[in-house]
């Protein structure tokens, strides 16, 4: 997460974007990423406030402040993310999620692995 927010911040690194999506992801840009290399706002920071692995799924939550016509602004996502080839790919986000419920010890885990959460973010 932080070297896509990096990627983002810097501008001009749409390749390097490209290619840490999931090539099946829902919302992957086109093949060609000129897109991603145009900064369309100033990124000033970024605060993860939630990260778990479970195997090759895995789920990031943060916070990313941006100045934009400038105001300050906030991007709340939590994203999910898989690993391929030994390599973590964004698969999609919620942007500006609910707050994750406290699950019970045998509630399915909020982050969406889809185990119980005993066996899943409890043991963290």
């Amino acid at each position: 997460m932080r070297s896509r927010y990096s990627a983002f911040a810097l501008g001009g690194l749409g390749e390097y974007l490209f290619s840490t999506w999931a090539d099946d992801a829902p919302g992957r840009p086109p093949q060609d990423a000129a897109m991603l290399n145009v900064r369309t706002v100033d990124w000033q920071r970024l605060e993860i406030i939630q990260a778990s692995a479970h195997g090759a799924q895995g789920m990031v939550e943060f916070k990313a402040w941006y100045l934009e016509d400038g105001h300050e602004n906030v991007l709340h996502e939590r994203s999910r993310f898989r690993r391929s080839a030994g390599r973590w790919r964004y698969v999609d986000g919620a942007i500006d999620p609910p707050a994750m419920a406290r699950a019970g010890r045998n509630d399915p885990c909020p982050c969406g692995s889809g185990k119980k959460y005993k066996k899943c973010c409890a043991g963290q």
